[in-house]
């Protein structure tokens, strides 16, 4: 089964649904009154989404992702709101099977983009999700060296993930960094 999860509406739903060659459609949208007019002909549903926390909407985002992967392939189709900025970064994440944007009126399908967060960095973001710490606490609880854990903290803090408290000189996770081990 291929589903497409899309914030699109319109032409280029249309276009991107004709494209994938879609079985099912999960519209996600922040109106309650958005209906796309393919949902009355293609099996699926609707998702309503409160944009008001960026990391409870990408949690939910997450959620439709992951279930709708239970049943085969999984494309995305978004546009450039900030529902759908938010869609396409966790397409991303998730490694879903193709990702479409919308400019134009037009629907372009993007190159897969891959994070590169390795396995020590999860788990410093893991480990800071839980409380702030300095970085010696970090090094103890990850099971890593000083100068590791500060050669890792440099690249989190250069992506945003992390922040540097100046009083007591503990990290602590941003809201990036939350979306991110989602």
């Amino acid at each position: 089964m291929k589903t497409l999860i899309s914030n699109l509406k319109g032409k280029c739903l249309f276009e991107v649904s004709m494209k994938t060659q879609i079985d099912g459609l999960i519209c996600i949208h922040t109106d309650p009154s958005d209906n796309s007019c393919l949902d009355k002909f293609i099996k699926g549903g609707s998702v309503r989404i409160e944009p008001e926390d960026p990391l409870e909407v990408c949690q939910k985002i997450t959620r439709v992702i992951r279930g709708a992967k239970k049943h085969g392939e999984v494309y995305v189709g978004y546009e450039g709101d900030p529902l759908g900025s938010l869609l396409g970064f966790i397409a991303n994440k998730e490694g879903v099977d193709g990702v479409y944007v919308c400019l134009n009126n037009e629907s372009i399908r993007l190159p897969a983009l891959k994070m590169d967060i390795s396995d020590t960095r999860l788990r410093i973001l893991e480990t800071l999700e839980k409380e702030n710490l300095t970085a010696i606490s970090i090094g103890k609880k990850v099971g890593i060296s000083r100068a590791m854990v500060y050669k890792h903290l440099a690249g989190l803090l250069d992506l945003g993930l992390v922040k540097q408290a100046q009083m007591f000189e503990k990290y602590s996770i941003t809201q990036a960094g939350k979306i991110v081990i989602i």
